[in-house]
């Protein structure tokens, strides 16, 4: 099977619905999520159950991020209008359990503050996801770190880069790993790698 990635940016739910492609009838719609501010997404519609020989997947990242005058809930508000754009028929998304890297120690306060914000907003991010999949009746399915890095890159403790590298070869695409950490293209990478798998899984009738 091969798989070719087209990859763009999407700031607003609006400019992702302009470039959004109808499906056809006969489709489904299976969409990878690697939640965060640079919020990783990657697509693709195919025929369910049926053997597939290349696939076109679409990717970006949806902004999720606030201007100092706006509030912090707009995040997940936009979440759930970037999703009710893309309207998928079946989402996997990346279970992060975060782990805060501390270098020479540094003050309990700092530290324990750095891992309330952090945790606060992926787990808002994940109680959105699961009940916008609940409330339209999509099917939600939780993958594991390892899970994916295994997948990805046959290890199960790959790094950011190795993601990344992984990713360009599969895919096609360019990404560039230098500054993974402020472009957040790791999430990009991530939500690449999802989204095959739930291909592999759905067109052999494995994930429903």
């Amino acid at each position: 099977m091969t798989l070719m990635a087209k990859v763009k940016q999407y700031r607003t739910p609006e400019a992702l619905a302009a470039a959004l492609k109808a499906r056809a009838a006969n489709k489904v719609r299976l969409l990878g999520v690697d939640l965060g501010t640079n919020c990783g997404v990657a697509w693709a519609d195919v025929v369910p159950k049926k053997p597939l020989c290349d696939a076109t997947l679409f990717a970006g990242q949806l902004d999720l991020s606030v201007l100092p005058y706006e509030t912090g809930p707009l995040r997940f508000i936009r979440l759930k209008q970037f999703l009710s754009v893309l309207q998928p028929d079946a989402i996997g998304f990346e279970d992060v359990k975060y782990t805060p890297t501390v270098k020479n120690g540094g003050p309990i306060g700092v530290i324990m503050s750095r891992i309330s914000k952090s945790a606060e907003l992926l787990g808002g991010l994940k109680v959105i996801l699961a009940t916008w999949a609940e409330e339209t009746e999509v099917p939600l399915q939780s993958l594991g770190i390892g899970q994916i890095k295994k997948y990805a890159t046959n290890k199960g403790n790959a790094g950011k880069e190795a993601m990344i590298a992984a990713a360009n070869e599969r895919y096609g695409v360019n990404l560039d790993a230098k500054d993974y950490k402020s472009t957040g293209v790791d999430n990009l990478a991530d939500a690449l790698h999802i989204c095959a798998m739930m291909i592999e899984g759905y067109t052999v009738g494995l994930s429903t």
